[in-house]
């Protein structure tokens, strides 16, 4: 009888854990916080824990332009149109201090099809009058120019270096506009019809060569010690490498760690329309970068960059991306989504490689669809994980997404390529949610012990498309 009470409580200590705890295999999402509130997005994490409790995570994040950033006007206040008619005269004066290829001057019309606009160049003499008696050392006439064009002066051989004078005149009509941001800009001078005025027109110049466009996403990066509540001023981290493959955007970052390389997979395109996307990854020995690109066969800094999968389905859809990375087995166990026609229609794929391989991408062996959700209305992409504690692979993703009964979908598998259906998660869930991740270690495991989170956008539609909150929750994973 003793013997066998001593067994009993064995067995109930082991089927328990060491703790007296259950592990829950559908995990419980506790109430959280808004970790970005900023008026724009913030989405599809990729979140790794340490060891110590540490978080690094990163978002997708919104664009820029090609030319380096630099600013002559304030990008965080707001903007208004001001009007061009015909004698109206938007001026800025600025300085550089070394050599620059371009300038541009990014011009609303109001959807107008007959606005135009001359942009000239001037160098600085004594005052504004003065500067005008001068001939300008570059000017361009833009006939019926498009909507937000950014209107530029190019000099391939570099204009020099000093102070200088834009103006935008001869507008057609009242479609010709230029933005003002209602901020001024520390040794920027702005001038309506030769009078200074209050703000900053909407100018920048490129010190390099550059095409000036406009690119979609980039991945940003912030570090927390406190799960969660403050966070380390962001960083954008990874962005498109212009005149390259994946030239108008860095979306939806997954990151792992493996053989001191930061792998961060993504999504990006050559089209235009932003459908048709491919599968690119980067690397680096820092979370932050600098990053090398996967060029086909091998890695680069360069402009030689291209898909590690690229999307060969219906060019109007989605395409392939949204990644997601798993180590397991000493093999890269690589997720993502794959938008094709009928019964394929929203699907997440596999392909595996060995973890050993410093040039992993060029030897894939692919599993086709692993997770199929077509029949799910409003799902989207999967992020997968490795569970320790209960030994299996289990990948979530969003449904009913950006609706009111939004919630989130509960996959399982053994071997990381037969999933099934688990369950649903609902409670403590913000509405209109959409793009969630879930954390996990360096290398996309749970751990016993060491406490997990989710995360997603939020907040449609109320506001405009992309005007988004960004949330966090910690998750219970034992009873």
């Amino acid at each position: 009888m003793k013997h066998g009470k001593t067994l009993g409580v064995a067995l109930t200590a082991l089927l328990l854990g060491s703790c007296g705890k259950t592990a829950l295999e559908v995990p419980v999402v506790e109430p959280g916080w808004d970790i970005y509130t900023g008026g724009v997005y913030r989405y599809g994490p990729s979140i790794i824990v340490g060891k110590d409790g540490a978080i690094d995570a990163w978002f997708a994040a919104p664009g820029g332009y090609h030319d380096a950033k630099n600013l002559k006007y304030d990008e965080n206040a707001s903007v208004k149109a001001v009007e061009l008619n015909k004698g109206t005269v938007a001026a800025q004066r600025f300085s550089e201090a070394q050599p620059f290829y371009a300038l541009r001057v990014v011009c609303p019309n109001n959807g107008g099809q007959d606005a135009s606009l001359t942009l000239s160049l001037y160098r600085w003499d004594t005052d504004y009058k003065t500067t005008l008696r001068h001939n300008p050392v570059a000017t361009q006439r833009f006939d019926k120019y498009a909507d937000n064009q950014s209107l530029e002066l190019v000099n391939p051989d570099k204009f020099p270096y000093g102070e200088y004078l834009w103006t935008l005149s001869e507008g057609t009509n009242g479609n010709c506009m230029v933005w003002l941001s209602e901020s001024n800009v520390e040794g920027v001078t702005n001038y309506l019809n030769g009078e200074e005025i209050e703000g900053s027109f909407k100018a920048r110049v490129s010190q390099e060569v550059s095409d000036g466009t406009f690119f979609w996403d980039q991945a940003s990066y912030q570090h927390s010690e406190d799960g969660g509540h403050t966070w380390t001023p962001e960083k954008m981290v990874l962005l498109p490498t212009e005149f390259s493959s994946d030239h108008f955007s860095v979306c939806d970052p997954a990151v792992a760690r493996w053989g001191g390389y930061y792998y961060v997979g993504y999504t990006s395109t050559e089209n235009e329309g932003m459908v048709e996307n491919h599968v690119y990854v980067a690397r680096s020995q820092s979370p932050e970068g600098p990053w090398e690109k996967w060029n086909g066969t091998g890695w680069s800094t360069g402009t030689d960059v291209q898909p590690m999968i690229r999307y060969t389905d219906n060019p109007e859809k989605f395409g392939a991306g949204e990644p997601s990375i798993v180590i397991w087995k000493d093999s890269v166990y690589f997720y993502y989504t794959w938008n094709a026609d009928g019964d394929e229609a929203t699907t997440t794929r596999l392909v595996t490689a060995s973890a050993d391989d410093p040039n992993w991408p060029a030897h894939l062996t692919y599993h086709g669809t692993v997770i199929n959700k077509s029949d799910i209305n409003g799902a989207d992409h999967c992020d997968v994980k490795y569970r320790d504690d209960i030994k299996k692979f289990q990948a979530i993703h969003s449904a009913e997404r950006m609706g009111p009964n939004s919630y989130i979908v509960l996959w399982e598998s053994e071997d990381g390529i037969h999933f099934t259906r688990k369950g649903e998660i609902r409670e403590n869930l913000k509405p209109y949610l959409h793009n969630c991740g879930w954390s996990g270690d360096e290398q996309g495991h749970m751990r016993k012990g060491v406490q997990q989170y989710i995360s997603y956008a939020y907040g449609w539609p109320t506001a405009r498309w992309g005007q988004w909150n960004t949330w966090w929750s910690p998750l219970k994973l034992t009873e």
